[in-house]
């Protein structure tokens, strides 16, 4: 990128005849100016190919490639990639490209902007017949046996048609693009298939937390292979990185940018920054901002979702620097652009330089003529490492919501691997659709709306809502027959998950959908007979996991359901169980499940994102005298919290990614509870427990930090384990507990710093 370096980008304007061209293209594009295009493009085509077979122009020369004869320019360049080693593949220059890019094109990080140009690569000899134009990415990609096309233009695609023609390859067919509003997509109603569990396995959406992050990430013209990604994460400071997924001036070939590299690198701790780099204010391409606008971001989420992108993930627009006259386009064309987003179900980012496209940004933040972006990706290279700018006002973009580049066009080696990169500095926390990472019988939404979820007498379940400005509302049985705790999960806006052991031992359902309805219950009797109470969590992407212990075998057992698949299970993840299993999602897609073993160790297995399931294994750390209880702390390490055995005090261990386990930890205390953990974005960790006085107690703090000595709290005396849930970025807990008066209420109070709300009494009959 060019905005940090240049007070605006380098690069020659285009004649006017080409600007009325893009005022064209800029329009809509019916289905019906779609087939006119194609049939005039197809006449044109066979014009030239005629005009072909008479003989070449004394300015045209033939490129032969497995088969296939091309007349093109005699001025442009013809580069044979099998013989050019990392030669960068860039559509900013007249070239030819004959064979498949390097795993690692040696591609400055600073290009940006698409000419007339084309990469002819290998195909499968029975490849399938397709021939596709993008004109809102200005790109047209053929696929015939044998041969595969990929080539940009400027504005007017007609050479790219008689480069094609000459070698009598398919007209391309206009498409507009149509994303399928993957943030949408939890409202949809399940089919009959995904319901009976026999739908075809489907891989989920990447969560949008693999697009939060803090710290140091990089950004670069094209994406590094495997290899050099894994040396990367061994050997440099950094754990984020800019992609380029798309858009009318992007200038680097993207060999590696596939799915399945998306998936392996998140497993792998990578987080991301999605770019989309189209129109340009200061190339003159503005012709039509609005329209322009949502048209970018219609094709940067039909690219996010074709990489797996899940809802809610920001979508980076690379605007360069641009001349002051040029505001007022620009300005519509981002708030175009970042609603349209919006109402496609993902978050918005614009990346520009600071004393430009950022600057009036900033300028218009506080009004409300133009729709704001989310995130804010400023390029100042300043070389300093935090997100501060002075064109930010008080509140601009606070809340976790900026990216700062801070240095252009380095170049560096980590793992002795070389890359040409631009560095940046994170802080992005921007709320997700849903997801509840740790088991719990409460969950809470974006908007601070509370559900907790209870056994009461009778063996109901019940449920009681909380939603500011209206408080508590009164108790609702949603079930009877009820033989385990609840475990609960928030699977997006209004949507509810609620498991628990039924009747005939079964795993049982009940579900809030859109509208505020909930199901009747609904028995998963796929899942067989559950020896124990289920313990759920769930990703923002929908993907619920749930594990039980088993009934004829002390087995941890696992079923999940996917949004694109329905359920599938029970499987059978082996280990021998003490204890209810305690799971956790520590990073986006990777989840950790906890127990006691029969042998009193702690144990565990994994699931990593696009893996399996790992092996059971002892972490030791015993003898455990209850079961363990985990969280995840914002840096990604699982934290387990237990009562030691042959006494009342508070044991804890954590894994951090890349140094491995460390504990058991003594951390004080005198415990009659199992403990609560609960983990705050903006604080500490808070462990509550019961104390052998019958108060609640609480401790709190970090591996890297420390803990604090256990106090006792100011809410009176409880009659059981507390159980937590946490708002969004907020610093108030809200805690819940039975009664310890022998009245089984259900009593909650809320923490914020070292403060309580009064208790008050929110149900009734806790079982």
């Amino acid at each position: 990128m060019l905005a940090g370096k240049l007070p605006w980008p380098a690069r020659s304007w285009r004649p006017l005849a080409v600007a009325a061209a893009a005022t064209a293209l800029a329009a809509p594009v019916t289905a019906a100016s779609a087939s006119t295009a194609a049939s005039a493009s197809t006449a044109a085509v066979a014009a030239t190919a005629a005009s072909a077979s008479a003989g070449a122009h004394a300015s045209l020369r033939r490129v032969s490639y497995r088969g296939y004869s091309f007349l093109v320019p005699r001025s442009w360049h013809v580069v044979d990639l099998r013989k050019s080693g990392r030669t960068c593949v860039r559509f900013d220059r007249h070239v030819i490209y004959l064979g498949n890019p390097s795993s690692n094109q040696s591609c400055p990080s600073l290009l940006i902007g698409t000419t007339e140009s084309v990469l002819i690569q290998p195909a499968a000899p029975k490849a399938r017949l397709s021939a596709v134009e993008n004109a809102v990415a200005r790109q047209v990609t053929v696929t015939i046996p044998r041969v595969r096309v990929t080539a940009t233009f400027d504005f007017n695609p007609a050479q790219i048609y008689r480069i094609l023609a000459s070698a009598s390859l398919p007209a391309p067919v206009i498409r507009v693009p149509h994303p399928a509003a993957a943030g949408q997509a939890a409202a949809r109603p399940i089919t009959r298939a995904a319901r009976a569990g026999t739908a075809r396995a489907a891989a989920p959406v990447l969560p949008a937390q693999v697009a939060n992050y803090h710290g140091l990430g990089f950004d670069a013209c094209t994406a590094p292979s495997a290899a050099y990604m894994k040396a990367w994460r061994a050997h440099s400071p950094y754990q984020a990185i800019g992609v380029y997924i798309g858009g009318s001036d992007k200038a680097c070939a993207q060999p590696n940018l596939t799915p399945a590299w998306l998936r392996r690198e998140a497993a792998a701790g990578w987080h991301f920054l999605p770019l989309y780099v189209g129109p340009q204010a200061e190339f003159g391409e503005l012709s039509a901002p609005a329209r322009q606008g949502r048209s970018a971001a219609s094709d940067a989420v039909m690219q996010a979702e074709r990489l797996g992108f899940g809802a809610r993930t920001p979508i980076y627009y690379d605007m360069e620097a641009f001349a002051p006259s040029l505001t007022g386009p620009t300005l519509r064309f981002l708030s175009a652009w970042t609603t349209r987003l919006h109402t496609l179900g993902y978050s918005s980012g614009v990346y520009s330089s600071s004393s430009s496209g950022i600057a009036v940004l900033a300028q218009q933040y506080s009004g409300h003529k133009y729709a704001m972006p989310d995130v804010i990706y400023d390029a100042l290279w300043n070389g300093k490492q935090n997100t501060s700018d002075s064109v930010f006002m008080a509140g601009q973009w606070a809340n976790h919501q900026r990216v700062h580049q801070f240095a252009g066009n380095v170049v560096q080696t980590f793992g002795g691997d070389t890359i040409n990169i631009d560095k940046d500095f994170l802080n992005v926390n921007l709320p997700v659709p849903g997801g509840t990472s740790q088991a719990s019988p409460a969950v809470i939404q974006n908007n601070g709306v509370i559900d907790v979820f209870y056994r009461g007498s009778g063996s109901k379940l019940w449920y009681v809502r909380f939603a500011p400005g209206s408080g508590w509302a009164a108790p609702v049985a949603l079930a009877d027959s009820v033989e385990s705790a609840p475990s609960a999960v928030n699977r997006g806006p209004g949507l509810v998950d609620v498991f628990y052991q039924g009747p005939h031992g079964n795993l049982w359902q009940v579900a809030r959908r859109s509208g505020g309805k909930w199901s009747p219950p609904r028995r998963l009797k796929m899942m067989g007979v559950l020896g124990g109470a289920p313990s759920a969590v769930a990703q923002a992407n929908g993907v619920i996991d749930i594990f039980w212990k088993g009934s004829a075998d002390m087995h941890l057992w696992h079923g999940e359901f996917s949004p694109a698949s329905g359920w599938t299970g029970p499987q059978r993840l082996g280990g021998s169980l003490d204890s209810s299993p305690s799971p956790v999602e520590s990073t986006p897609g990777t989840v950790e499940v906890f127990w006691k073993g029969t042998d009193s160790s702690l144990w565990h297995v994994i699931h990593r994102l696009g893996g399996a399931w790992s092996a059971p294994r002892s972490l030791g750390m015993g003898p455990l005298g209850g079961p363990p209880q985990a969280t995840a702390a914002p840096s990604g390490a699982a934290e387990v919290f237990w009562q030691g055995s042959g006494n009342s005090q508070l044991w804890s261990a954590s894994f951090t990614p890349g140094q491995g386990w460390h504990g058991p930890r003594d951390l004080g205390g005198k415990l009659s509870s199992v403990p609560t953990p609960v983990t705050s974005t903006t604080g500490p960790i808070r462990i509550f427990f019961r104390g052998l006085d019958g108060h609640l107690w609480q401790t709190a703090g970090n591996p890297a930090s420390g803990w604090h000595r256990p106090v006792r709290q100011t809410v009176g005396t409880v009659g059981g384990a507390p159980f937590v849930a946490i708002g969004y970025r907020k610093t108030s807990i809200g805690v819940f507990w039975k009664s310890g008066s022998g009245n089984n209420q259900l009593w909650s109070a809320s923490l914020k710093g070292s403060t309580w709300t009064k208790r008050r009494a929110v149900g009734s009959d806790v079982a």
